[in-house]
């Protein structure tokens, strides 16, 4: 498919091609010419030969998000569980035509073999009006970035020309809007005119030591600690109480039922929308589920008392990584007992005792993720306006960020106040 040249790239690609065309005259005129002197053939092959090669830009209609130069490149590059082969598979197959949004996989590749060497998996989707370009998310993905081997790295930064051919790549657009980012040179260099703006939310990775005991009297505060034991002696007095990893298909099919029944009670007295109350979207995070339980690319964990699941976790694991997304809990009938918060401690002990580095709670202020010994680490958010209309969109995306962050330190609970349950 073709695409139109950005005009901020129509000067270069003219520079460029009329470049191209007076060094192909000047090897004719030499080709022609009776005078030796006068042949510039050898010299116009010199001047081709020393050129270095340049990568290749494309958008890539469809991606194979499951093949296996994909696999090799992702495990390759320290990219998250976000960026997954599996989870972005399934989340261009399966929830892009839900959403309305349209797939544009950007990709670099080495001229000389074809070798993926960078991916930005990103999607064009209208909303208000306004066409956005933003990366292949849907709300469900905690962390995003480009996807590239850190060997190819020096060379992407030092081709001077990528940015402009990547902007001439991609299709029209009214706001690039990307969200969800930590520090990535390579987003830099290919949108460097981009605005930026810390979110409002941070994500809260905890570190985690190998010894549970040791971890958990130098990291929970000793009146947490307390409160946690003096639940933990109430449920177990309750009934008989069993924290299991749940492997088989079908028990974990009712586990994502009750989830999302605890859920809905959840959002609805609050008022907010759940994600989950979205079929496609549950039924994206239960297939996940199933299928990494076979290989231990994801976890669902259930607090179970008298063999009914009164807490139920849901996370991706990778690289030494345990991702919690999910969490639903039956505060109706068992507040009292804090069973989110039990369940969040059974299971970053099993995190430890598995042999991972770091459980990370993800995005959202929750008071509970500090109490585990979650560290605030910062997000940010990219915008780049392409037209009028874009302009308008990102102005006010802008204001409702910042009145957003102005209120919210008015609307934070009182540290002071005792430990509420996860929510």
């Amino acid at each position: 498919m073709i695409f139109p040249i950005a005009p901020d790239c129509a000067d270069d690609v003219a520079v460029t091609l009329l470049h191209d065309f007076l060094r192909a005259e000047l090897a004719i005129t030499g080709i022609n010419s009776d005078k030796r002197p006068m042949n510039f053939a050898p010299n116009a092959q010199s001047m081709r030969d020393a050129q270095p090669a340049v990568p290749i830009v494309a958008v890539e209609r469809p991606f194979d998000f499951s093949g296996a130069e994909y696999r090799l490149l992702h495990q390759r590059s320290g990219a998250t569980a976000f960026q997954a082969p599996r989870w972005l598979d399934r989340l261009h197959r399966d929830l892009a035509p839900t959403f309305g949004a349209e797939p544009v996989t950007l990709t670099v590749r080495d001229p000389r073999d074809g070798r993926l060497m960078l991916v930005l998996p990103l999607m064009r989707r209208r909303r208000h009006g306004v066409t956005f370009l933003e990366f292949a998310d849907f709300g469900l993905c905690d962390y995003q970035g480009t996807i590239h081997d850190p060997s190819d790295r020096p060379l992407l930064l030092a081709d001077a020309t990528l940015r402009k051919r990547v902007a001439a790549a991609l299709p029209g657009h009214d706001a690039l809007a990307l969200a969800k980012l930590g520090e990535d040179p390579l987003l830099d260099h290919l949108f460097p005119g981009a605005r930026r703006a810390r979110m409002r939310v941070s994500a809260y990775p905890a570190r985690l030591r190998p010894d549970w005991t040791e971890w958990r009297t130098a990291t929970l505060d000793m009146s947490f600690r307390k409160n946690l034991d003096v639940k933990r002696r109430r449920l177990l007095r309750t009934g008989p109480a069993e924290f299991t990893l749940l492997r088989d298909p079908e028990a974990i099919t009712r586990a994502f039922d009750a989830l999302r029944g605890y859920r809905a009670e959840r959002f609805k007295a609050i008022g907010a929308p759940d994600l989950l109350a979205n079929d496609a979207v549950h039924a994206f995070y239960r297939s996940m589920a199933i299928e990494g339980a076979r290989d231990g690319t994801t976890r669902t964990q259930c607090l179970m008392l008298a063999d009914v699941p009164i807490a139920v976790l849901f996370g991706l694991v990778h690289d030494g990584v345990y991702s919690m997304l999910l969490i639903g809990l039956d505060a109706a009938r068992h507040g009292r007992l804090s069973p989110g918060l039990l369940a969040i401690e059974d299971s970053m002990r099993a995190a430890i005792e598995t042999g991972d580095r770091v459980y990370d709670f993800t995005i959202g202020d929750h008071p509970y993720k500090g109490q585990f010994g979650g560290a605030a680490v910062p997000l940010y958010e990219w915008h780049q306006a392409r037209t009028l209309r874009g302009q308008a969109a990102v102005l006010a995306t802008t204001l409702a960020r910042e009145a957003k962050r102005v209120l919210k330190p008015l609307l934070k609970p009182d540290k002071r106040a005792p430990a509420k349950d996860a929510e």
